[in-house]
């Protein structure tokens, strides 16, 4: 780092400005740094637990070990090059402050699943099998608006941004893995660690059934394989599920003893996918939300609503695959929803009882407090 408000020539220009410009310090670094990876991933040994094995009279008891998950000597942790460039600057006397950072980052030995020959009794386990390229900006501004004797008022706003892409992989995932957007192991090359695909969506048949594009490239119900590894270009990316800008903003304002502080927050940038309530057949004990209040009931209304059915039990009973149509629409097209927002997070107004009248009761400090959260 150098700190250039330390410099004598930059002194002297605090001096002549007034201290318009109050501080300044640059910053560089570079880094190898190490983590664990997903904290549930610890099969670098393999994993053995205790059960009691069934036994046809109850009285008999056996305990015995089996394998949970194999072992992979090779697993080691996820490691990141990083080089970083930051500017710290002040105005008007510190009045005015601002911090501002960019950085590259190579990611490497990214943990994820790794398909195996099957001679341990298990298809999958976890490897390092990926590298990423990421990037991002971190800014900050922070100023203090009024400074009186009774009256202050500071703000604070955040602001960042982050992308990231997988450059290399060595395993592979399949359909339902990567439409589910659940998990952070499956990866796919050009695309984020996070990214989330969905199968196409075309619309109701005219009995109110999903149609969607499978793997061949045609129009269908039921005719999709979620376990499909090789074609998986019909997929429609929609989006990282982590946001790509996040930040937020603060303002104190004090007057004597009262406090008063509101907190915003914001995220943009991710796709969410929604929940996946569809299905050919339902229970009593089935919870639907108010989309259904929208879905297809009579021929026609597949040029309305792209909510399906409820199947008959005729539909269901003549087709076998119906499952197929329902389970494809939840992780359809249709079902992704924009993650960003802009959150009242938190108001509070606080009063410091005064001085003279806590000392009375052998208290040194004291205060009411009124907060709210997530309005």
């Amino acid at each position: 780092a150098w700190n250039a408000h330390e410099e004598k020539f930059f002194q002297k220009l605090m001096e002549n400005t007034n201290y318009a410009i109050s501080h300044l310090t640059m910053r560089a670094s570079y880094s190898l740094t190490a983590d664990r990876g997903p904290t549930w991933i610890s099969n670098a040994l393999p994993m053995y637990y205790s059960i009691n094995v069934w036994r046809p009279q109850g009285d008999q008891r056996e305990t015995a070990l089996y394998l949970d998950n194999i072992g992979n000597s090779d697993l080691t942790y996820e490691k990141k090059h990083e080089f970083n460039l930051g500017i710290d600057a002040g105005f008007l006397n510190n009045r005015l402050n601002f911090n501002f950072d960019i950085y590259w980052r190579n990611n490497y030995d990214l943990i994820g699943y790794i398909e195996t020959q099957g001679a341990d009794g298990f298809i999958n386990k976890m490897g390092n099998v990926a590298t990423m390229k990421s990037n991002g900006v971190e800014a900050t501004i922070s100023s203090t608006n009024i400074q009186t004797k009774d009256w202050r008022w500071t703000t604070d706003f955040t602001f960042s941004y982050a992308d990231n892409e997988i450059t290399e992989l060595e395993s592979r995932s399949n359909v339902i893995s990567l439409v589910s957007g659940s998990s952070s192991t499956h990866f796919r090359v050009g695309y984020p660690r996070d990214a989330l695909f969905s199968i196409p969506f075309v619309g109701l048949n005219d009995e109110g059934i999903p149609q969607i594009i499978n793997e061949k490239g045609e129009i269908t119900t039921t005719d999709i394989n979620f376990q499909e590894y090789e074609n998986l270009d019909f997929l429609k990316y929609e989006g990282p599920t982590e946001p790509t800008i996040t930040g937020g903003l603060n303002n104190l304002l004090t007057w004597k003893n009262w406090r008063l502080n509101l907190f915003l927050t914001y995220s943009f940038g991710n796709k969410i996918r929604l929940d996946p309530v569809f299905s050919a057949a339902y229970s009593d004990m089935s919870a639907m939300p108010k989309e259904f209040k929208n879905r297809w009931v009579q021929p026609g209304d597949e040029n309305i609503t792209s909510v399906p059915a409820i199947a008959s039990v005729r539909q269901y009973q003549n087709d076998t695959n119906l499952r197929y149509a329902y389970n494809a629409y939840n992780y359809s097209s249709e079902r992704v929803a924009d993650g960003g927002f802009i959150r009242l997070k938190n108001v509070s107004l606080s009063y410091d009882l005064p001085k003279s009248l806590i000392t009375k009761i052998g208290l040194t400090t004291a205060s009411l407090k009124l907060d709210a959260t997530n309005l």
